[in-house]
């Protein structure tokens, strides 16, 4: 019985930053499939040619992360922890009654 790797259903960015980077080498020879890398990297077929597009034309600084968009965040990282220990916390320190 052959058993496949486990992979997540999701990656972070930076691990998605570092399987495009593991893959810079095997992109860059000519005697891979596409096929065969895309099974290799657990991506589709048009994502290797995608990869190697890019390698192409920026080199490899285009298989590194883009930075994230969107809103920035208003509170600080003191502030997101203090509401962490508030909502690990006991909520009748809050005020809360805990009965029904």
């Amino acid at each position: 019985m052959t058993v496949s790797p486990w992979r997540p259903s999701r990656l972070t960015r930076a691990q998605q930053e570092e399987r495009r980077l593991a893959a810079q080498p095997a992109l860059n020879d000519p005697s891979r499939t596409t096929l065969d890398l895309a099974q290799q990297f657990g991506v589709a077929e048009v994502t290797i040619r995608a990869w190697r597009a890019r390698l192409r034309r920026d080199g490899e600084e285009a298989l590194r992360a883009s930075r994230a968009t969107g809103r920035p965040e208003r509170l600080t990282a003191a502030q997101q922890d203090e509401i962490g220990v508030i909502l690990d916390g006991d909520p009748r320190a809050q005020g809360f009654d805990t009965h029904g």
